[in-house]
């Protein structure tokens, strides 16, 4: 898989994790100013995910691999914490 995907998708999820339950927040008529900051940063990461993965050539692109691992990681634990709560009820 190459490294630019692999960035920019995990930035996505981190993003859409964030910004999903906050949008859906500001949609049920919750407004304060974390949850509007998270939705917008949230749609700001999906933003500009999407630019770097069009803009941006996979050959040409190069990460440290510990920062690869990291991002992932992140990705993975703002996902769990997103989606636990929905389910689980914690």
């Amino acid at each position: 898989m190459e490294d630019l995907y692999l960035y920019t998708g995990s930035f996505a999820v981190i993003g859409t994790s964030i910004g999903g339950p906050a949008v859906a927040s500001v949609v049920a008529g919750d407004r304060s100013i974390a949850i509007l900051l998270m939705a917008i940063g949230g749609a700001g990461m999906l933003a500009v995910a999407g630019y770097e993965s069009l803009q941006t050539d996979p050959e040409e692109f190069t990460a440290p691999p510990l920062v690869l691992l990291a991002l992932v990681g992140a990705a993975c634990l703002t996902l769990l914490g997103t989606v636990l709560p929905a389910v689980g009820g914690f």
